[in-house]
């Protein structure tokens, strides 16, 4: 009789919710991606790139806690399926990692959008509010709460003082706006009407959120003061954005006055001439005479040819 040898085929069930999460993740992770370039280049409304914002935020959680729910079957039940679950987990952090860093901020920072360095006395916008969309955040003064929470968690948000005219901070004001990168929608430089004021707008950096900032100048001709207050259009949160851009224009400021670059203002100053410095007339000196030696120097005679006595000598008579 033949032996006849039998395998055993052993069939590991697999566990779907790993292969669903990386799905999951990856879907959620390109529509994050996709709303911040469509936005950032101003073919997605801002409302509209908050909520996809929202949902992708939530699909890439939902991905985590299936990947973990598939972790906790494996576990238990001996299925396979558990490297798709790790790679759930994987796209989905990545997708998060930004998010988390800006989530840090929702909670150690107060619930501001609207940032100035006079939060007690709030200066008012006048051209940029026939501009803002009908859906924007209203632009309200601050209430003595929400000024006393600004200084709180913003302490070194305050006006700048400079030991120059009005005039002069006013031009440094304008040229720092421009190198910011800011659009410029009104400004008046200051005068009679009263102080120098600009009004641009500025977008945030990944996402392209519009801001509106209200730059003002004022002072006399020795003394001036700059404020600023920054606004953001969508969100009850800034994140600190606001912040940060006061801090960066000051810090702009900074930087132009230790290199000594000069404004437009001193620029056009017509130069002073450099004062005039009388030569005086040098005596002549004389001319000292040079002692010759005569040793040296004197004409030595001239040794005539012997022939040439010859010559001078008479010739003799033959006879």
């Amino acid at each position: 009789m033949r032996d006849f040898a039998v395998t055993a085929i052993y069939l590991q069930k697999t566990v779907h919710e790993g292969l669903w999460s990386r799905r999951i993740a990856l879907f959620f992770v390109q529509l994050l991606i996709l709303t911040v370039v469509l936005h950032r280049f101003g073919m997605l409304a801002t409302p509209a790139a908050l909520n996809l914002f929202g949902v992708s935020l939530a699909g890439l959680l939902l991905a985590i806690l299936v990947a973990v729910f598939g972790l906790v079957r494996i576990w238990f039940g001996g299925q396979a399926g558990a490297k798709e679950a790790f790679a759930g987990i994987a796209i989905a952090l990545i997708g998060l990692a930004a998010p988390a860093y800006f989530l840090a901020n929702f909670f150690l920072l107060p619930h501001l959008n609207d940032v100035e360095t006079t939060p007690r006395e709030p200066m008012q916008f006048t051209a940029l509010l026939a501009q803002r969309p009908a859906d924007a955040n209203p632009i309200v003064e601050p209430d003595l709460e929400a000024a006393a929470e600004q200084e709180k968690a913003y302490p070194d948000i305050r006006s700048m003082e400079l030991e120059r005219s009005s005039t002069e901070v006013f031009d440094m004001v304008h040229e720092a706006v421009k190198r910011m990168g800011w659009t410029i929608v009104a400004s008046e430089p200051p005068g009679e009407s009263g102080p120098g004021r600009i009004e641009a707008t500025d977008q945030t950096l990944v996402m392209g959120f519009t801001d509106d900032v209200l730059v003002r100048v004022r002072g006399d001709d020795s003394r001036a003061f700059i404020d600023l207050r920054s606004v953001s259009r969508y969100g009850r949160h800034d994140l600190g954005a606001n912040a940060d851009r006061i801090r960066a224009f000051f810090e702009e400021i900074k930087a132009t006055l230790e290199k000594g670059e000069k404004t437009g203002l001193e620029q056009a100053e017509p130069k002073k001439p450099k004062p005039t410095v009388e030569r005086k007339l040098k005596k002549p000196k004389k001319k000292r005479r040079v002692r010759r030696n005569r040793r040296s120097t004197a004409p030595q005679p001239q040794q005539q040819a012997p022939f040439a006595r010859l010559g001078r000598q008479r010739p003799l008579n033959p006879f």
